[in-house]
């Protein structure tokens, strides 16, 4: 929900007012020197294989109900649960005007700073929250979807200390699944995977408008597209290219190591990117990847974050990884906030408009409302040419100017068409529909909206949480209670 808020960018620390002695040079007023109470930073830094991060994640809901929810949205080859933990102040819900933006990491199971540093940033967002003011106004007005592994199947075979092997990159069927997405150059012809299908539905079902893939094996951030027409390494502009390196800068600027674009000289000594980003296809090709489908199938605009050089650090490592990425992961949650964002709605009842267009001149990238009639769209400062249409309305266009560090209001109401040329509505009196029609109408439309008939099944649908676990999976169960409960729990083997 949005709330009255000043400058709220500037600190990333809290600051309490404390009484102090009167001075000469207060004139015999009390002087009050801020105290400055810096962040409460993570303090669990390990590897977690599947047990423990379903412990750790358990355990942050359980203690911080209020602002978390946690949901899988499906389940890998192996049958672990694909869990996505949501934190905001109403979290189990998408509230009209306040946008949805995630995280997702450790699509190939061997790539997993991004698993631990998106397990950190849940402990320093639940941590922080009503003390902390960024913190808390990032969790006030947005809902943020984390989901730390894409790939846990993946990462049971990984091993810490890999470089930059490929054990455990694929899942357990042997497919990349950053080559598994319906791509718009090139047919992928293996087989959906149950992963990448339940991404893909999840996608549908929530209006995202941001987006961070997280990987290892490079240090750099990545944005579309990701491949083009010709098959061949090459620069592959997509529309909104300006605010997909808007997006890239405002990560990597906050990563000194990352900004500077030459940070893996050791292992990959002709690597270089200018201000620590790059379009994907001009470093490399990816048909089938998990960005570009993001970018023309949602309103979601994703990018593919390399996080650092070696894809399985050891875990005494892990600290530092948090320190240089902490600013920038926060950040970038910050970019959801920019461009315009609105409701269109129905100028003679007020009803939000579900599925309306949003196109904007000169850029041939639309998006479209959700299912209360509000939008978000990312957009670089200037002024812009915004047209909302739906259909059995007649469109409007409003011109906007963006700039930084907020996102700029821009409502729309539609007048609806008629038979007749006035677009006058007919004479004579109009027939009343029955409340209940009304509401079981309301709720058809709800149902047809993306994932709607997906999501009422999800959401009566009794949650199991009991299941019979396997030996390997007993003992790291077991063995994650001890790790997330130490002061009442001790394992005897």
């Amino acid at each position: 929900m949005e709330t009255a808020w000043k400058s709220p960018w500037k600190s990333p620390t809290s600051v309490t007012q404390t009484p102090s002695p009167l001075t000469e040079e207060s004139g015999g007023s009390p002087s009050v020197p801020p105290t400055v109470r810096p962040p409460i930073q993570p303090q669990e830094f390990r590897h977690h294989n599947f047990a423990d991060m379903e412990l750790f994640l358990r355990k942050y809901n359980s203690e911080f109900p209020a602002i978390t929810h946690l949901y899988q949205i499906g389940r890998s080859v192996k049958d672990h649960d694909l869990y996505v933990m949501v934190i905001s102040d109403n979290p189990e819900v998408h509230e009209h005007g306040e946008p949805e933006f995630k995280y997702v990491a450790n699509m190939h199971g061997n790539e997993v700073v991004g698993r631990e540093l998106l397990l950190n940033l849940i402990e320093y967002l639940c941590r922080n929250y009503g003390t902390d003011p960024e913190v808390t106004h990032l969790v006030n007005n947005t809902r943020i979807h984390i989901m730390p592994s894409m790939n846990p199947d993946g990462y049971e075979v990984a091993a810490e200390g890999d470089i930059s092997s490929y054990v455990g990159r694929n899942n357990s069927n042997n497919f990349d699944l950053n080559r598994n997405f319906p791509d718009q150059f090139v047919t992928i012809t293996d087989p959906r995977q149950p992963e990448t299908l339940a991404v893909m539905n999840w996608l549908k079902s929530i209006p995202f408008v941001l987006s961070a893939n997280l990987h290892g094996g490079s240090m750099v951030v990545n944005y579309p597209y990701d491949d083009d027409k010709d098959g061949i390494s090459q620069y592959s502009e997509c529309p909104d290219d300006m605010v997909f390196q808007q997006l890239a800068r405002a990560y990597s600027e906050e990563n000194s190591m990352m900004h500077e674009g030459h940070p893996c000289a050791d292992l990959y000594p002709r690597e270089y990117f200018k201000d620590g980003i790059t379009n994907g296809a001009e470093w490399y090709t990816v048909p089938g990847g998990m960005q570009d489908w993001n970018y023309l199938n949602t309103n979601c605009f994703e990018v593919t974050i390399e996080l650092g050089c070696v894809k399985f650090p050891r875990a005494a490592e892990l600290p530092q990884y948090w320190e240089q990425n902490r600013r920038s992961l926060l950040r970038f949650i910050r970019q959801v906030h920019t461009g315009v964002k609105g409701t269109v709605s129905d100028i003679r009842d007020g009803k939000g408009i579900p599925n309306a267009t949003i196109s904007v001149a000169g850029i041939d990238h639309n998006v479209t409302t959700a299912s209360s009639g509000d939008y978000w769209r990312l957009l670089v400062n200037g002024t812009y040419s915004i047209t909302a249409s739906a259909d059995g309305y007649i469109p409007v266009t409003i011109y906007a100017t963006v700039s930084n560090d907020r996102a700029e209001v821009v409502d729309f109401r539609l007048t609806r068409l008629h038979s007749d040329s006035s677009h006058q509505s007919p004479s004579g009196p109009q027939a009343t529909q029955n409340p209940s029609e009304r509401e079981f109408e309301s709720l058809i439309k709800e149902l047809s909206l993306g994932q709607g008939l997906e999501e009422l099944a999800r959401s009566t649908a009794t949650e199991g949480s009991f299941h019979y676990r396997r030996s390997n999976d007993l003992s790291a169960f077991l063995r994650g209670l001890t790790l997330n409960f130490p002061k009442i729990t001790f394992l005897h083997m």
